[in-house]
């Protein structure tokens, strides 16, 4: 491993880093727009220019790899003075809206003039400045190309990491734009990520134009929860709104690395519409009636509990490979107390590649999870789906499923009438579905994105995903839930009061979950002991 020195300070670090990644490790950070760890090199916006011992001119620090005794300044003279010279040679032609632009808060331009530039401009004004229009790289993105900075991230993430090409850049100086290749509009799945990648405001996401400004939003890291792959996430809130505004990838290199797909950056907006379930409901005389959670509670408790005097074999529990391993852990639980022995869901075995790396044939995030808890999946679902058909249960307690997804078209109104003939039809949900709209009594759950827990991906790795935003009217945390139905059988036993508390009772019972806690989890998650 070679050795060099960075501003007075020796250092030790691996073979093939360049001066940016080993500055890093000793808390110097270098400024750069063009450079991006998952990208090629091009050495092309000279912002990271330093002092290197020995060269007579500065040296771009992202093309210039460590080798054993370098010496390098990055807090010269020198270095300062050509840093300086290119932050003003970049805002030559770049508007000065800062107000009014949406990367503001959190633009690597706007700190590195605050941090690098020289503090004025030698043009009188704005008006001196070339003004050309915006225009749409896709439905989704807007290319404000005075903004540009032509650092070319977004064209090498088309053509390095999705392999699609969309994206290239015609004309020269000023005039120099980034475009789309005749004939391939920018709708890869991994489109949006170059909003990200964008170091100033020049790539924009159209649903959050001049919305409320970042520094006001509430950020929280989770997981995603739209595949099996287990992308990391990072949820912006608006508070104002108190809605979810974004969101965007949080780096793991296990997992997802720098990426997300589009549909775990826009997904969340299926969630967010009219048809959440807010409240508790008790159908009655063939209409339901808003109740509070006790009510509805109780009402599910003593009419299971009546049933599971005549024949426990005659009620099912029907769980989503959406609910987090502490939910499914008390879905088995409660089961298991009641003597039931039909416990199902519709977890899937996926084979061959994930699409970009990222994509799994999965939907579901968590069926590694439902086969760990020991619900029954596969042939155990399609036999579930014939008891109900061929009316050989009393009663169906559904927890995050829409069960019309589960027939063929032409069985869906033979399963209507089946689920009308129950005698007990309950649905725990966030979102109204076909299934919701037949309940007997109807349980408002919550959505990934608003509840603490943790999924485990098809690779293993357990994951901590955690509530952005709280779940809307008297709807609750699916565990909340459980916990609650849990105690009117056993007070003792199903005792919560936060997610963690049931995964150290995972950990104690599941020889793959043995030693694993919150804390162990950690930011990252953790791959399950083998």
């Amino acid at each position: 491993m070679p050795r060099l020195t960075i501003d007075g300070i020796e250092i030790e670090v691996e073979e093939g880093l360049n001066l940016i990644q080993a500055a890093a490790k000793v808390g110097i950070e270098i400024p750069h727009f063009c450079y991006h760890p998952a990208l090629s090199i091009v050495a092309q916006c000279r912002q990271c220019l330093v002092e290197v011992e020995g060269v007579p001119k500065v040296m771009p620090a992202c093309n210039t790899f460590v080798r054993e005794g370098l010496v390098v300044k990055t807090n010269s003279e020198k270095a300062i003075k050509a840093r300086r010279a290119t932050v003003e040679f970049t805002l030559i032609n770049h508007p000065l809206d800062c107000p009014i632009c949406d990367k503001g808060g959190e633009c690597p331009l706007q700190l590195t003039t605050f941090k690098h530039g020289p503090g004025y401009s030698r043009f009188d004004g704005p008006e001196e400045k070339k003004v050309r229009r915006k225009y749409y790289l896709s439905d989704k993105i807007i290319y404000d190309p005075n903004r540009c900075i032509m650092c070319t991230r977004c064209v090498r993430f088309t053509h390095e990491v999705t392999k699609t090409g969309e994206l290239g850049y015609d004309n020269r100086g000023f005039r120099k734009r980034i475009v789309i290749f005749p004939g391939k509009p920018l709708d890869n799945e991994l489109a949006g990520n170059v909003i990200d990648l964008c170091p100033v405001g020049a790539l924009l996401d159209k649903y959050t134009l001049h919305e409320e400004r970042v520094w006001y939003w509430k950020f929280t890291d989770t997981v995603c929860p739209l595949c099996s792959n287990g992308c990391n996430i990072t949820v912006g809130v608006d508070p104002r709104k108190g809605r979810i505004a974004r969101i965007r990838p949080k780096i793991n290199p296990d997992v997802n690395q720098y990426w997300i797909c589009d549909r775990g950056r826009y997904g969340f907006r299926e969630i967010q519409n009219e048809n959440r379930i807010r409240e508790p409901f008790i159908r009655e005389d063939e209409t339901l009636r808003v109740a509070t959670l006790d009510e509805a509670i109780n009402a599910f408790v003593s009419k299971v509990n009546k049933l599971r005097n005549d024949s426990s074999q005659q009620i099912a529990f029907i769980a989503s490979p959406v609910l987090t391993n502490e939910e499914l852990y008390l879905v088995k639980k409660l089961a298991d107390f009641l003597d039931i022995g039909n416990v199902f869901s519709n977890a899937i075995e996926w084979s061959g590649e994930k699409k970009f790396g990222l994509i799994s044939p999965d939907p579901f995030p968590n069926s590694s999870g439902v086969r760990d808890m020991g619900l029954a999946t596969d042939s155990g679902i399609k036999r579930m789906m014939e008891l109900i058909l061929e009316d050989k249960l009393k009663a169906l307690y559904v927890i995050g499923e829409d069960l019309f997804k589960l027939v063929r078209d032409e069985e869906r109104e033979k399963l209507s009438k089946a689920l009308s003939r129950l005698s007990l039809l309950t649905v725990q949900d966030f979102k109204l579905t076909e299934t919701v709209k037949l309940a007997h009594i109807i349980l408002p759950g919550a959505s990934p994105y608003e509840k603490d827990g943790t999924f485990t991906n098809d690779q293993g790795r357990i994951q901590r995903i955690r509530a952005a935003i709280p779940p809307p009217g008297n709807a609750r945390p699916d565990w909340e839930i459980l916990a609650l139905i849990g105690q009117r059988f056993d007070q003792r036993s199903f005792n919560y009061t936060h997610p963690s508390q049931i995964m150290l009772e995972i950990s104690d019972r599941f020889p793959v979950y043995k030693g694993i806690d919150y804390d162990k989890i950690g930011i990252l998650g953790i791959k399950k002991p083998q």
